[in-house]
């Protein structure tokens, strides 16, 4: 301690004084650092308390569902799309929704081409589907293979539906929620492009014919546009064949032959029967 005194050059009275001061000052800081680790153990131990809480308050049932919606659907019903999807009421929807399952049972089936499932708090499972819709019918031997615009085989059935029938394609792969397979897979393509062209265009085919060189769209039984499957495209493209058959109709011509040639113009011939 002297040799503290004498470092600090101080008369002994100054001297004390200073040592004291030093002395008060560890001791509050020694307060202070007890009190900040009071402070934090209590804001961990209040952590823990409310996580423990929620966590017992997200297993009660407040958060049951107890309701199930559904978005954008059309060709099923909401009650068609709940019991396709396995969707139960009852479950936790924080932490048991089956939302992977529905999901996945949805997706199954060919007509849905994609499902979500999210949760609306406190009680509610929303599920939304885009479907994909049937478009044409292919004649397949005796049954049909319905197709949405993309070629993709939803079902197949014995029965005519009221769809437009597509002919002369020689399917060798059927396999639902799969494009169809055929000998020549280019003249799927381009049943595929008329198909959507048709839809775009607002146009409706009863029948189509398909072959190697002409394809043959039947408007009625009575009314056919004739040419290759590009010319046909283009010509529902760019709006020409619906103004021939705007001009038609206004006459109250529903027979003949509307020929389209390569270079898109369309020509018709009446019905002489």
């Amino acid at each position: 301690m002297d040799e503290d005194k004498k470092q600090y050059g101080l008369p002994d009275d100054e001297y004390y004084m200073l040592i004291d001061e030093k002395i008060r000052k560890r001791k509050e800081e020694r307060i202070e650092r007890k009190r900040k680790e009071q402070r934090k153990a209590k804001q961990i131990l209040l952590f823990v308390v409310l996580a423990i809480g929620l966590a017992a308050f997200s297993f009660s049932g407040f958060f049951t569902v107890r309701a199930i919606e559904v978005e954008g659907n059309s060709y099923f019903t909401p009650e068609e799309i709940i019991n396709m999807g396995h969707a139960e009421k009852g479950s936790n929807i924080i932490y048991r929704p089956g939302k992977s399952e529905i999901k996945e049972y949805l997706e199954a089936n060919p007509y849905i081409e994609s499902a979500k499932v999210k949760r609306k708090l406190p009680g509610t499972l929303v599920i939304s589907v885009k479907e994909r819709t049937q478009t044409a019918a292919v004649v397949y031997d005796d049954d049909y293979l319905i197709i949405d615009e993309n070629g993709i085989l939803l079902r197949k059935t014995a029965t005519m539906p009221k769809l437009t029938i597509v002919q002369g394609i020689k399917v060798s792969r059927i396999e639902l929620g799969q494009k169809l397979g055929s000998e020549d897979s280019a003249m799927i393509d381009r049943t595929v492009e008329l198909l959507q062209s048709m839809i775009k265009g607002d146009l409706y085919y009863t029948r189509i014919v398909m072959s190697d060189l002409y394809v043959k769209a039947y408007v009625y039984e009575s009314l056919v546009c004739k040419g290759t499957s590009d010319m046909l495209v283009e010509a529902m493209d760019s709006g020409r064949l619906h103004k021939v058959l705007e001009d038609l109709f206004s006459k109250n011509i529903k027979r003949g032959t509307i020929t389209i040639s390569e270079d898109g113009y369309a020509s018709f011939v009446p019905s002489l029967d």
